[in-house]
Formats: structure tokens, C-alpha cells, sequence
């Protein structure tokens, strides 16, 4: 007997609907058997594949065991390789790290050198204008240089004529300072006799002087005891006054 299978799904109303809704109260039986079978058979199926798939998970089990067996194996080897991989990485990394710090350096070498290069190329740009005119000026000099020999030759015969004159001039002015030597030797000891006077007489004076001085210091003296004596002179006659202003008008007294 071949079995009716629906060819439209159930509605999703009657989906949602609850089994006591679906159960027909007098025998039991839900009018959607068809779709409980259907359900069912699903579950059958599926309960199927896990028989059969467990049916073969002894096997399984073992080759996965022997595989995790080689996988842990080839794990350890790998982690082994990745330890001495990463401490070769971490070499290689600080040998980076030192190449770097070498670039750096080397840069930094490298700009130094370009600018010592520019200092260079500046300082030789300034020695060749120098050069430059330094030929400027020997240029100019080596065409001076035959006005500048006849000044020195005319300078040469300047030179030697005045040396021909101050010869003869010296022998002059040697003649004359010999003269002049014995005259003023001369002078000199007519010089030193005044001068022995003149001392002779300073003496002279200054016993004058110092006997002026002591005159002088009596006389001081004397003028004192005189200004002295005026002042009791002056004083008595103040006095002589004075009575001489009593004594009459005593008299006045007497005679009123």
C-alpha cells in the first residue's frame, strides 16, 4: 500500500497549535499523524547515521588516537622547531636591531661627511676666488715691476750720493765737534772756577743769613717786651683816667 505524502506544508498556524488542540479526545490519535510520521521517520533517519557513525568510532578512535599519537609527536617537533625558531628570530632581531643602530650611525656619519663636504667645497670655492685675485695682483705687480726697478735705481743713485755728502759732511761736523770740545772743555773750567765762588759766596750768605735770622728773633723779642709795655703803658694810663675822672668830680662834690 503506497503511502500518501502531502505535497503542501502545513500552515504555520496549525504548526503553533498546542497537541491537545491536535488529539482527538475519544481514540487519541492527533489528526496530523501523517506529519508526526513524517517527524518520526526524520528521527529515525537521523538516529540511523549515529548508529551506523558509531558503529565505526572503535576504528576511528584508534586511527584519531594514532594520529593524535603523530600529531603530538609533530606538535613537540614543531614547538621545538618554534623555540629555536623564535630564539633565531630573537638573534635576528637583535642582530637587526644592532645593523640598525649601524644604519643610524652610518647616516649619521654620512651627513656629517656632507657637510664637511659642503665646508670643503665652500672653503675651496673661497680659495680659488683668493687664488684668483692673488693672480690679479701678481699680474699687476710683474707689470710694475720695471717702473718699480728704475724707482729703485734712481733711489740706488740717491742713496749713494747722499752717503758721498754725509762723508764729507761728517768729516766737517768731526772737525767742528773737536773744536767745540776743546771750547767747551774751556768753558767748563772757566765754568767750574765761578762755580767755586759762587759756592764761596752761597756760604757767605747763608752765615749773613743766619745771623739776620738770630738779629731778627732779638728784635721779635724786643718788639714783644715793647708791645708789652705799651699795653701797661696803655693800661696805667686808662688808669690815670679813670682817677683823674673821679678825683674831679669829687671836686665838683665839694664844691656844690
Amino acid at each position: 500500500m503506497d503511502r500518501h505524502i502531502p505535497v503542501y506544508p502545513l500552515p504555520e498556524e496549525i504548526r503553533k497549535m498546542s497537541r491537545d488542540e491536535t488529539v482527538c479526545k475519544y481514540c487519541g490519535v492527533s489528526y496530523l499523524i501523517l506529519h508526526e510520521f513524517k517527524l518520526l521517520e526524520e528521527k529515525v533517519k537521523a538516529m540511523e547515521k549515529k548508529v551506523k557513525f558509531y558503529e565505526g568510532s572503535v576504528e576511528r578512535e584508534k586511527i584519531l588516537q594514532e594520529k593524535l599519537q603523530c600529531l603530538s609527536q609533530d606538535f613537540e617537533q614543531c614547538t621545538a622547531a618554534s623555540e629555536s625558531k623564535t630564539e633565531r628570530m630573537k638573534e635576528l632581531v637583535t642582530e637587526l636591531e644592532n645593523k640598525e643602530t649601524i644604519v643610524v650611525n652610518l647616516n649619521k656619519q654620512l651627513r656629517s661627511f656632507h657637510k664637511e663636504k659642503e665646508i670643503i667645497w665652500r672653503q675651496s670655492q673661497l680659495f680659488q676666488k683668493t687664488l684668483e685675485q692673488h693672480k690679479f695682483i701678481l699680474k699687476k705687480a710683474f707689470s710694475l715691476l720695471p717702473y718699480i726697478r728704475g724707482e729703485l735705481n734712481n733711489f740706488k743713485e740717491e742713496i749713494f750720493g747722499f752717503l758721498k755728502k754725509w762723508i764729507s759732511l761728517k768729516g766737517q761736523i768731526f772737525l767742528q765737534l773737536k773744536n767745540i770740545n776743546i771750547i767747551g772743555l774751556a768753558e767748563v773750567s772757566s765754568l767750574n772756577q765761578s762755580l767755586c765762588e759762587c759756592q764761596r759766596e752761597n756760604i757767605i750768605l747763608q752765615e749773613e743769613v743766619e745771623h739776620l735770622r738770630l738779629k731778627l728773633d732779638v728784635a721779635a723779642l724786643e718788639a714783644k717786651q715793647l708791645q708789652a709795655s705799651l699795653l701797661r703803658d696803655n693800661e696805667l694810663q686808662n688808669r690815670c683816667n679813670e682817677l683823674q675822672k673821679k678825683t674831679q668830680g669829687k671836686r665838683r662834690m665839694l664844691i656844690f
